[in-house]
């Protein structure tokens, strides 16, 4: 079936307002283990200043001033880039990465590639992410980073979303393109789920590609299968599917994954931040979260919640006893019974 333009943007509405609906309505509830099912072992004796405390995160051979950034959205309609220009707004004021939504629409529409420009001429100093499905061939790659003059792709694997979309692919033979838009680029290429999460395999079998990075996606955040059931007549019933963003870092540590992880889904607090760091991420990004709280809160309001943010995590290192992520990784976490038992079923996946 050949897609309008029109159907397709009102594809991309209807994502819109039914991830905002989703937060409004509370329904993120983490599947699995959550953030609660790890806590901080007290260190009373710090021996450190809050002002001796750096947050600097080194990832994708840049300095990035934060260990967080905004994950990709939207965009490709008229109410979709005022989203995108607003969000642009806040990550130059905060010195933030920014991500934008899947441009496929502005690959097959090129008049849309505005709205997506945008983003750069907003924020022209900005670290900024392209964004495609990895389905598409390494020149429609190119064509997206050139559009917004990014520093680095997502390409996003989202079987489950597609499967719940009445119109969506029924074919997935991503690797080769992964691998080959990964080895001839310039620029990183990160590898994304966006919500059902990665498990020790598709670790072990990403790794072996030339991926700089690994965005784990886990469930937690936006559910995708929901929305698309929500805005179709597909009955495929998978609100329950895939592994948390906390399960998904643990099965990247049990697959001995070499690659840089983003941990995403379900970021909400500074205290997520932190325990998503200690448990191997290099670097973490916020979607859902952040969209709820631009339209409840406007632009000040996220960017209050931004700098409360940075303000915690200064804190919550200050309360570790240590003064940057890398020592922040060397430092140990309490696990839920709860956790240990999917820790133990899950040892020895790997063959």
């Amino acid at each position: 079936m050949t897609e309008s333009k029109d159907i397709h943007q009102h594809r991309k509405d209807e994502h819109l307002s039914l991830a905002i609906k989703y937060w409004k309505e509370r329904k993120n509830q983490t599947l699995g283990l959550d953030f609660s099912d790890l806590r901080l072992i007290p260190n009373n004796l710090p021996e450190i200043a809050l002002d001796e405390v750096d947050l600097r995160t080194p990832f994708l051979g840049q300095v990035f001033t934060s260990p967080f950034y905004i994950e990709a959205i939207t965009g490709g309609t008229e109410k979709t880039n005022a989203i995108n220009a607003q969000l642009a707004e806040v990550a130059k004021s905060q010195n933030l990465a920014m991500a934008v939504g899947s441009q496929s629409i502005a690959i097959k529409y090129p008049e849309l590639e505005s709205g997506f420009r945008q983003v750069r001429e907003i924020n022209p100093d900005g670290f900024i992410f392209a964004n495609l499905g990895a389905n598409h061939s390494l020149e429609n790659a190119k064509k997206a980073i050139d559009m917004i003059e990014a520093n680095a792709l997502e390409l996003h694997i989202n079987t489950a979303q597609e499967l719940s979309m009445d119109e969506g692919d029924r074919t997935f033979y991503w690797l080769e393109h992964i691998n080959e838009i990964s080895g001839k680029l310039d620029i990183p290429v990160i590898v994304k789920e966006v919500g059902f999460g990665i498990s020790q395999d598709i670790f072990k079998k990403i790794s072996q590609t030339a991926v700089s990075a690994i965005n784990v996606g886990g469930a937690g955040g936006t559910n995708f299968a929901w929305i698309e059931r929500q805005r179709g007549k597909n009955e495929f019933n998978i609100d329950h599917h895939g592994f948390s963003t906390v399960e998904s870092l643990i099965e990247a540590r049990l697959s001995e994954n070499q690659k840089p992880l983003i941990a995403t889904g379900g970021i909400q607090s500074a205290e997520d931040i932190l325990k998503s760091l200690m448990l191997g991420a290099s670097m973490t990004s916020t979607a859902g979260f952040a969209l709820s709280t631009l339209m409840k809160k406007g632009v000040e309001g996220l960017e209050a919640t931004f700098n409360q943010w940075q303000s915690d995590l200064q804190k919550f290192y200050t309360l570790q006893g240590v003064r940057d992520t890398a020592q922040l990784q060397e430092q140990d976490l309490l696990y839920s019974e709860k956790a240990m038992n999917f820790i133990n079923q899950r040892k020895n996946q790997i063959d």
